[in-house]
């Protein structure tokens, strides 16, 4: 519980202090988002793929707003050891299956991190990955 008004209060603050943030910071946060997709269609071209089809495949896996999949993913990141090239592996896996990844929903982070990691997981990584969804959720309701 005391987890989740932390959570609520520093978005809170985030947000206050939002229209405080320089445009170059801004800017630089686009351009990491972009990099995702940048990121993803790269792996993409590694397997064989050309590079205009993969970055359309990549925009189209991140169709809806890039700045917010970016800060789902930095919190997964953060809050898991997975590394940055194993994720980006397994989600250029998924956009050219054309399926979704929902950072919002627990039993996706589930069936990623073991996916990820390839054991069994532990109560104390689940309760990461409830917290991860939920913290997820709620930048999902502030950004729609």
């Amino acid at each position: 519980m005391t987890t989740k008004i932390l959570t609520l209060t520093l978005l809170a603050t985030a947000l206050a202090f939002s229209s405080v943030i320089p445009k170059e910071q801004t800017r630089t946060s686009k351009q990491q988002s972009n990099s995702i997709s940048t990121q993803i269609a790269y792996t993409l071209v590694k397997r064989g793929i050309d590079d205009d089809k993969a970055l359309q495949i990549a925009q189209n896996f991140i169709s809806e707003n890039e700045e917010l999949f970016f800060i789902m993913v930095s919190n997964y990141l953060h809050h898991t050891n997975i590394k940055r090239e194993a994720l980006f592996n397994e989600l250029s896996k998924l956009a050219l299956l054309r399926k979704k990844a929902d950072f919002t929903s627990y039993s996706f982070l589930i069936k990623l991190t073991q996916s990820l990691k390839k054991t069994q997981l532990n109560s104390d990584n689940l309760k990461k990955l409830a917290a991860i969804s939920t913290n997820n959720s709620l930048l999902q309701k502030v950004f729609v």
